[in-house]
């Protein structure tokens, strides 16, 4: 009898007769926040850890693992990357990367396999999040991506090295024996991205070791064993639920804002009743969410640093009112003593909704409600963001946010042979050739 891990793999590299043109998409999508994630303060600081002073060892070089661990915590530390919500997991940071750096390591890979480790990396992510219920997880202190970035590697990785289904179900194996998923409370800078790369590079491990022959308990997630050693509950249904339509990505949202998921849906609504009024008139802003993160969203401590300015539903909304051009801007600089932005954050409250919750986590809602001069209260219930899968961003969306991002980093002309490879990349070797020497040098940690 099969092993959930042997089900899960058999799963992971049954073959596809046409790629879904969202791995595409979402490609491009990943590589623009790589390329915004190059300006971040965030990044700044991995420049300097790269910085190996004389007579130690260096905590980076240039071998491909290291420029993997890398490229990941640029491109998560922006949050402007994708996202599913039910899972609570930013597949693409993980998956992209992987992807695209073992791609170029091997020299000629072929876009069939690079699309089954695209669609294996996000599939393996976000179903083993939902086994672990990551978006009720995460509010206990174990960050979803960070805790299944191991297996998602793994499963991406063994697609690029040509594994087969036994040899996947090792790679998965190994790779849950190096799971942890709980990177500590906030800090500045943050080691989270540095660790999310570090988790990703040791699922690639895990692929290489069972692509050499090492053999992985497959047996793991039959008991429980992820109850024992990490105390978390493991639902095996999601793991092993029938592969539909273009798969688990076809769920996944585009974020159309630098900002945690959990406040999109407040700045949809805000921006949508702005359109009606003027900054001036509002006198105060009431935001209600699903009590699970209603804390989270809720604090006004913009000058504490960019992650909390990135997560404030108070500092995205004055940003909105009187800096809208600074919205997805990953670099998320420092207004909160702008006179404007500090009073209008003072008239924002977020207050938890019981009545909510049922709408999470498929889906993070959010009521907007504005007190404005002269006794006026408009309201709006937002429960699909744009970017969310019924709101999605189309091809011309997404290369516009592309352009945005990359444009200021690489140049436009670049950008757009960057976009056009990437586009073609999953069905053309040539594309997928001219994208991975498009891309080498472009970490920009020297």
């Amino acid at each position: 009898m099969a092993t959930v891990l042997e089900e899960l793999a058999e799963i992971l590299t049954a073959p596809s007769a046409t790629p879904s043109p969202l791995l595409g998409l979402h490609l491009l999508d990943t590589l623009g926040a790589w390329q915004a994630g190059t300006r971040t303060e965030d990044t700044a600081a991995l420049r300097q850890l790269a910085q190996t002073p004389p007579g130690l060892p260096a905590a980076f070089g240039e071998a491909a693992l290291d420029r993997l661990a890398l490229r990941i915590a640029m491109i998560r530390n922006t949050e402007i990357d994708d996202i599913h919500m039910e899972s609570c997991t930013t597949p693409g940071s993980v998956v992209v990367p992987v992807a695209l750096t073992l791609a170029g390591a091997l020299g000629t890979p072929r876009a069939a396999s690079f699309a089954r480790g695209l669609a294996a990396g996000y599939e393996a992510m976000i179903r083993l999040s939902l086994a672990v219920s990551g978006a009720s997880i995460l509010y206990r202190g174990v960050w979803p991506t960070f805790f299944a970035a191991p297996a998602s590697a793994a499963a991406t990785a063994a697609a690029l090295l040509g594994l087969d289904a036994g040899q996947t179900a090792d790679a998965l194996a190994i790779a849950l024996n190096l799971t942890s998923g709980a990177p500590g409370g906030p800090s500045a800078p943050s080691p989270r991205w540095i660790l999310l790369g570090q988790a990703a590079r040791a699922g690639v491990f895990a692929a290489l070791a069972a692509g050499g022959g090492y053999r992985g308990d497959r047996q793991l997630l039959d008991g429980d064993w992820l109850q024992r050693t990490h105390g978390i509950a493991c639902d095996k249904a999601p793991l092993l639920a029938p592969l539909e339509g273009e798969g688990a990505i076809a769920a996944v949202s585009y974020k159309p804002y630098c900002a945690a998921k959990q406040a999109t849906a407040a700045i949809d609504g805000f921006r949508r009743l702005l359109a009606e009024t003027t900054p001036g008139e509002i006198e105060s802003v009431r935001i209600a969410v699903p009590p699970a993160y209603a804390g989270m969203i809720g604090q006004r401590n913009a000058g504490q640093g960019r992650l909390a300015r990135i997560t404030s539903v108070a500092y995205q909304l004055a940003l909105a009112a009187h800096r809208p051009e600074l919205l997805d801007d990953v670099v998320r600089p420092d207004l909160s003593r702008d006179p404007a932005i500090s009073a209008f954050m003072a008239r924002v409250e977020v207050v938890p909704d019981p009545a909510l919750a049922a709408y999470f986590p498929k889906a993070y809602p959010a009521r907007v409600a504005l007190r404005l001069a002269g006794g006026r209260k408009p309201d709006v219930l937002v429960t699909d963001a744009l970017g969310d899968p019924t709101l999605s961003l189309d091809g011309a969306a997404l290369r516009a946010k592309y352009h945005r991002l990359a444009d200021p980093v690489i140049g436009a002309g670049r950008a757009e042979t960057l976009a056009a490879a990437a586009l073609a990349a999953t069905t053309s070797d040539a594309a997928l050739a001219a994208l991975s020497r498009a891309i080498e040098g472009m970490d920009a940690l020297g």
